[in-house]
């Protein structure tokens, strides 16, 4: 007799569901991953690329702010605007992941930058102590310039700051940040050009006693530094960098204060200076637009450059700005992100009431007749 098999056991057949439900895990973990990986590894896939190979930050588009909402005054008029002045920002992400930097390459609006390039060998905390001091000395700079241009003395000089003192320099060690210089020699300095007149009659080599104020210790004390030669001009040099005049508000019969919330940074000078104009005085300085400014102060009004313009190109846009007025140098890149919003450069103030002038704001006269 032939033997006969049983009906068994079949093997189930498996179709392809399993493999594509284990490759859409990987793939959703994977996605998911690149939402917290570093944006150096990045760089391991695209050999050479420096700024994702080191420690890199993102600047984005940040915000814009109005400020007629920001001027507090006692003692003295003030006209609400209907127009508006626009602060704008820039947000800095410092813990890029590889889906920023994804977005950078295609986004013209996201820059990478080196962390040096931006913060220095500052930490995120010295960083925003920085940033705040520089606010305060933009908001007090851009009070004593509108009420200069309004006919009021707001200030008085009385000394030169710096930002650092230049490593391997003749002060390096000798003079400190927190440090005012008064005179040299015994003749006094307290703006930037007599500093340079003062060292203008002095040989590199030489010994000059530098008498300064520490604004920490609140100690006045005289330093003999020997003057090195000025690396561009080689004309006897101290060896700080960043330079500015200290200015002592001068008492009047009104007070007029800035409030700058969470801004750092002396990019706001200008914006702040028009505003304190827009509120002192009577008419539409902005011609009832919404106007986006960018731009540091000088006390002599004259108008410096400021980083993050494409970015704060893209704020102002989204805002609603008819305008943005930014300096000079830097008009072509705020125009490549502004799209349709008109974009002038200043160079000083004057150069900014004419662009607001141009396009319907009234004129600013004096604070008294």
């Amino acid at each position: 007799m032939g033997s006969t098999r049983g009906p068994g056991r079949r093997r189930p057949r498996r179709g392809p569901w399993w493999f594509l439900g284990i490759v859409a895990v990987l793939a959703a973990g994977l996605s998911a991953a690149a939402f917290f990986a570093p944006a150096q590894w990045a760089g391991r896939l695209i050999p050479g690329d420096s700024l994702v190979d080191s420690e890199a930050v993102a600047f984005m588009p940040g915000a814009a702010l109005t400020t007629s909402d920001r001027i507090d005054a006692d003692g003295i008029e003030v006209f609400d605007p209907a127009g508006e002045i626009l602060v704008l920002t820039v947000s800095i992400d410092s813990d890029l992941t590889v889906v920023d930097w994804i977005r950078s390459s295609v986004d013209d609006s996201i820059e990478l930058r080196s962390r040096e390039s931006v913060f220095g060998e500052r930490s995120n905390q010295e960083q925003r102590d920085y940033n705040r001091h520089l606010m305060s000395s933009a908001k007090d700079t851009a009070t004593i310039v509108a009420l200069d241009r309004l006919g009021v003395q707001a200030a008085d000089f009385t000394g030169v700051l710096f930002v650092q003192v230049v490593p391997g320099g003749p002060a390096d060690g000798l003079l400190r940040g927190t440090d005012v210089i008064l005179s040299i020699n015994g003749l006094p300095v307290t703006t930037v050009e007599s500093l340079r007149a003062v060292l203008a009659d002095l040989d590199p080599g030489t010994t000059a006693t530098v008498t300064v104020h520490n604004t920490e210790t609140d100690e006045r004390r005289d330093v003999d530094i020997t003057l090195g030669a000025h690396p561009d001009s080689g004309g006897a040099y101290i060896g700080v960098s960043g330079v500015t005049e200290r200015v002592e508000r001068s008492p009047l019969p009104f007070d007029i204060d800035i409030s700058s919330g969470n801004v750092g940074g002396p990019s706001a000078g200008l914006a702040f200076t028009l505003v304190v104009l827009d509120v002192l005085t009577p008419g539409e300085l902005t011609g009832g637009k919404r106007v986006a400014v960018t731009g540091s102060i000088r006390l002599d009004g004259s108008v410096g450059d400021v980083g993050g313009v494409a970015q704060k190109s893209v704020a102002a846009r989204d805002a609603g700005a008819e305008i943005i007025i930014v300096p000079a140098a830097l008009v072509e890149e705020a125009r490549s992100t502004a799209g349709e919003v008109p974009v002038a450069g200043v160079e000083n103030l004057d150069d900014a009431l004419e662009v607001l002038a141009a396009n319907g704001g009234d004129p600013v006269g004096r604070l008294y007749g």
